[in-house]
């Protein structure tokens, strides 16, 4: 695994709970459920190839394929 792509994810995280926490306090808690679940969608994307390339390896040490 990537250390670069664990920060990212990390970055994301932080950014998101940020961005979450500022609309809750200003009273905006639909917009704040709206950017939890972006940033959610955005953290699966990014890790799409790592899951895929996990899936992969265990399909050649199952011999499933």
């Amino acid at each position: 695994m990537d250390i670069t792509m664990l920060l990212k994810i990390a970055g994301l995280g932080i950014l998101t709970s940020l961005i979450a926490t500022v609309l809750k306090q200003s009273g905006r808690e639909e917009l704040s459920t709206v950017a939890v679940i972006i940033g959610l969608v955005i953290g699966t994307v990014m890790m799409l190839s790592m899951i895929t390339s996990l899936l992969d390896t265990v399909r050649t040490v199952f011999s499933l394929y």
